[in-house]
């Protein structure tokens, strides 16, 4: 037997998780400001991935290093952008894994400042459809919906603190209402969390009680972000599922009120019999998966408090 299937076997033992329906969620990708390159790093937990060979790979944004006065030109934009393709982007696509993303701050963000960076999001991602059902009603790339067999996908611009603005929730609440009651599980990601995760990023959440009652009148199953640069898993009190995607660049972040940093780390949802598995591969290796028991009991934020994932959670009605 070749070193290549002796590697998938050996984590075919370790990840007995991995089965069909896999998703691998990445986030905060990008170094420093203007950056064309990526940390090693990066490239090895894109490699493990490709071994996975998970059914999809989803970004919850900050793929590229944007969002700072004064502004990039165009040929910066663009530079950053084959930099991402080079390192993530190419890699998946070779391997025949679909690739699809949510748009960070540091991508496009929704501020007015950086029009020029969110046509670049736009041009870079538009001739890149993921092999996904997009449906209608979809604004590929900044908000759609999709379907992938029986899960349901919703992403949307969640780029601004506070609350989400009126035609943002307005086109998350018609995709959902539109196609969510037919799938079978329904996650929902974009950039920022709703809860305050980690350090210094406190005041950085989607702080809208309206908007996290509509995902939960419409079923959802996990709620999934970045942009707080550790890997978080909660339950909220209706039984939805809010997963923080670690980061794989810039720096690790520690948990609000803690000190000691969380790993580099992607995150693995798996939806098999009518239940929800999460789990994470830390860095440097991305072989060991972060223990629940190293994340905080309880995450506790101004729209309630999260009880900590420990075991798969059942889909929700």
């Amino acid at each position: 037997m070749n070193a290549d299937k002796l590697c998938c076997l050996w984590l075919a033992l370790i990840c007995p998780q991995l089965a069909a329906e896999s998703l691998v969620l990445v986030s905060d990708l990008n170094g420093r400001y203007g950056s064309t390159t990526y940390d090693s790093r990066v490239s090895e937990a894109i490699y493990t991935i490709v071994e996975l060979q998970p059914e999809l790979v989803i970004s919850t944004g900050d793929m590229v290093a944007g969002q700072k006065q004064p502004d990039l030109d165009s040929e910066g934009l663009d530079l950053m952008w084959a930099g991402f393709n080079r390192v993530v982007t190419d890699p998946l696509r070779q391997a025949g894994i679909p690739f699809t993303v949510a748009v960070g701050n540091h991508d496009g963000s929704a501020f007015p400042a950086f029009a020029l960076e969110r046509e670049h999001f736009e041009k870079q991602w538009r001739s890149r459809v993921p092999e996904l059902d997009i449906l209608p009603g979809s604004e590929w790339p900044r908000r759609y919906a999709a379907r992938m067999d029986g899960l349901f996908l919703l992403a949307f611009d969640g780029t601004l603190p506070g609350k989400l603005p009126e035609e943002e929730r307005q086109f998350v609440e018609r995709m959902l209402q539109s196609y969510s009651h037919k799938a079978t599980a329904t996650i929902v990601f974009s950039h920022l969390p709703m809860w305050p995760f980690t350090k210094g990023r406190e005041q950085d959440t989607l702080d809208d009680p309206e908007f996290l009652s509509l995902l939960h009148e419409n079923g959802v199953d996990v709620y999934a972000s970045g942009h707080h640069h550790a890997f978080y898993a909660g339950i909220d009190d209706a039984g939805m599922v809010h997963l923080s995607v670690g980061a794989l660049g810039g720096n690790a972040r520690a948990f609000s009120g803690g000190n000691k940093r969380q790993p580099f780390s992607y995150a693995i949802v798996n939806i098999a019999d009518g239940m929800v598995s999460i789990s994470s591969r830390a860095a440097p290796e991305f072989r060991q998966e972060v223990p629940p028991a190293n994340l905080p009991e309880t995450m506790v934020g101004p729209l309630g408090k999260l009880q900590r994932y420990e075991t798969p959670v059942p889909l929700r009605p």
